[in-house]
């Protein structure tokens, strides 16, 4: 512990641009309130997943990447438009470059510059709303969604 240094100007607009964004990520967590659960949860459940993901191992490229026309993520999130919201609240941007093939394709990218503390709150945010909405699910869906590895935490088998 001992005492805190006082923050550099750096950091306090590092925070001060976090807690801007939190503020809209908490406006999206209200906008989405009223969404089918069938399609919130899943959504909310992959960006938690992609998240923890960079949370986890923040150095590798590979998971800071993720490409728009991905399957997973055109399936979760293709049916919650604002799910790409909450991608860009969270410090996400969106690139275009081509592949080797020299087709183009569009992939959102968490940069190396980007706050891992505001990654870290937006998904606690986003696992709060995961656990009052998962409630609401129809059996079937909550069959689905455990069988796609639903919730975050614990650690790969």
């Amino acid at each position: 512990g001992g005492a805190q240094r006082p923050m550099t100007e750096e950091e306090q607009l590092m925070k001060m641009h976090v807690d801007a964004q939190l503020s809209v990520i908490d406006e999206l967590v209200d906008s989405v309130q009223g969404a089918p659960p069938e399609a919130l949860v899943p959504a909310l459940e992959l960006l938690s997943r992609i998240y923890g993901a960079i949370i986890d191992k923040p150095d590798e490229p590979k998971v800071r990447r993720i490409r728009t026309s991905n399957e997973k993520f055109v399936a979760h999130l293709g049916g919650l438009p604002v799910a790409m919201d909450f991608l860009e609240a969270s410090g996400f941007v969106l690139q275009r470059a081509q592949d080797d093939a020299g087709v183009e394709e569009e992939a959102v990218v968490f940069p190396r510059e980007g706050s891992l503390s505001l990654l870290r709150q937006a998904r606690a945010k986003i696992l709060a709303v995961i656990n009052a909405e998962k409630p609401k699910l129809s059996p079937a869906a909550l069959a689905a969604s455990q069988r796609s590895g639903g919730g975050g935490g614990g650690a790969p088998q």
